[in-house]
């Protein structure tokens, strides 16, 4: 028995795809993106959606171009010989991009100093899945993940 408002009981709320983006599940990035249970799930669903979107606009040209090529959806999309694996990092990119987001809202979701905790607030935490989420896309247009910047 648990003496909070928190709650165990897994999301079965979807951000709908298209028919050609798959559609993504919230107690699937909940469940395996472990996302501290402080958030709401409107605020969990509404990120995913909004992750989603910047997934869809990186890639807009690769989408057009493999439909070009007769592929009716992600999901028949080979990446390293196997289908479904598009799907995958498409899925790894939206929710990677999604917890960075949701990240960098946790210091106005839970604001008592007990429940301060450094792995939910630190900037590298967030710069890493932003990270993650740019490499899903790398992989899935087929570009290397090195990078360079101005020193």
């Amino acid at each position: 028995m648990s003496f909070n408002a928190l709650t165990d009981k897994t999301s079965t709320r979807i951000v709908a795809g298209d028919g050609w983006w798959p559609d993504l599940s919230v107690g699937e990035f909940m469940g395996n993106y472990r996302l501290p249970a402080e958030y709401a799930e409107d605020m969990v669903e509404d990120h995913i959606a909004i992750a989603r979107l910047w997934a869809v606009r990186q890639l807009a040209a690769w989408r057009a171009g493999q439909q070009a090529a007769g592929h009716a959806s992600i999901d028949t999309v080979p990446v390293c010989g196997l289908a479904g694996e598009a799907s995958r990092l498409f899925k790894r990119a939206v929710f990677c991009h999604a917890k960075a987001l949701l990240l960098g809202q946790f210091v106005t979701v839970e604001r008592r100093e007990a429940a301060r905790d450094a792995g939910k607030e630190t900037p590298d935490i967030t710069a890493m899945f932003y990270a993650w989420a740019h490499d899903a896309i790398a992989d899935l247009l087929g570009n290397g993940r090195v990078s360079v910047g101005l020193v």
